[in-house]
């Protein structure tokens, strides 16, 4: 890997230090009960939303590495309900091991299989954009919070199973970036895909648990 040693090493130490702040965050929420606040969950949501769009189109730099931890940091704030529910349910342990195993596991395969996984990409694409279509139907749809709870159930057990294969998916796409890379990869937009992946990961098995 001539100009880039350990370009998979370094990603998995950005992906580390983003998961790391991001939990931090969920620990320390700056509003109360975020999730009731619509007003402020929105503004966050939204924020969080352009921190990724520029992200995306930033040079690497130390401004890029600071859009980075305000990304992490919000999005563990947008987490902090979420995290305390399961804290609440004594669930949270169990479920940072599951989503560690599926990681572990989902790691190992993309980075050892020849690249089967490579062709997924707009299946896997299809998928999300139909899981979103049915959640947003779904939400005007459903008439007592007991069906909505049921269809909760479904669309996190499905989110799990989706972004399982996404997980495969973005190390192959990892492990090739790695093999064309010449000098000066962003490794923060390399470890961005993968970092996403474990977040819904771990709000789907979450969600399936609760």
């Amino acid at each position: 890997m001539p100009g880039c040693p350990y370009f998979i090493a370094n990603t998995f130490g950005h992906l580390l230090g983003g998961l790391l702040l991001t939990g931090i965050s969920s620990e320390n929420p700056l509003v109360d009960k975020i999730e009731k606040k619509p007003l402020t969950h929105l503004t966050l949501v939204l924020f969080t939303f352009f921190l990724i769009f520029a992200l995306l189109y930033t040079e690497t730099g130390p401004f890029k590495y600071l859009l980075f931890a305000l990304f992490c940091g919000s999005t563990g704030q947008m987490l902090s309900g979420f995290v305390k529910r399961l804290q609440q349910e004594n669930l949270l342990s169990n479920t940072l091991i599951i989503v560690g195993t599926i990681f572990t596991a989902m790691t190992a395969i993309g980075l050892l299989d020849k690249g089967n996984m490579l062709d997924w990409g707009v299946y896997l694409s299809a998928g999300l954009f139909g899981l979103i279509i049915a959640m947003i139907v779904t939400s005007f749809t459903t008439k007592t919070q007991k069906d909505a709870d049921i269809a909760h159930l479904w669309f996190s057990r499905i989110i799990v199973v989706l972004f399982t294969l996404y997980l495969g998916f973005d190390v192959q796409i990892l492990k090739e970036h790695a093999k064309m890379c010449s000098s000066n990869p962003d490794y923060v937009n390399e470890s961005l895909n993968i970092y996403l992946d474990i977040i819904n990961l771990f709000q789907g098995v979450g969600g399936s648990q609760q």
